[in-house]
């Protein structure tokens, strides 16, 4: 999916990253997925923005300031050199974001576009063995 995506590409960009998640309540969630695709060792923090997708919505110049608070600390405090925006509400604030703090920063659902983008450019698909093998009709 678009988060599996980012994650692997923000571990290419970046020695460690931090992933922002709009509410406390998905930071377990988030760093369980994280293990699940190999990349605990990247991960320098999963934190929260405290402020609900509808908020972001709502007043987007406060949620500018907090994405770039959060950021600010995760690239200070948990040494992050690349910030996931990790929710919808996300998007686009990442050039802002990215030019005031010097991180690499990528909203996710850009990252899955062009990755996807990229690999029908080179001609290539997924593999037909194993996870993705078709499935047999049953006898």
């Amino acid at each position: 999916g678009i988060e599996e995506t980012t994650l692997h590409v923000a571990a290419m960009l970046g020695h460690k990253f931090t992933i922002l998640t709009p509410l406390a309540k998905r930071i377990s969630a988030k760093e369980r997925e994280v293990r699940g695709y190999g990349l605990e060792s990247a991960l320098a923090s999963v934190r929260s923005l405290d402020i609900s997708v509808s908020e972001t919505d709502a007043d987007p110049e406060a949620t500018k300031k907090r994405i770039l608070e959060v950021a600010r600390l995760a690239r200070d405090e948990d040494g992050a050199e690349t910030i996931v925006l990790g929710c919808a509400g996300m998007v686009g604030y990442s050039k802002d974001v990215e030019q005031e703090l010097g991180l690499v920063v990528l909203d996710p659902t850009s990252v899955a576009f062009k990755i996807a983008e990229g690999v029908v450019d080179v001609g290539t698909r997924h593999c037909k063995r194993g996870l993705y093998a078709a499935l047999r009709e049953p006898t």
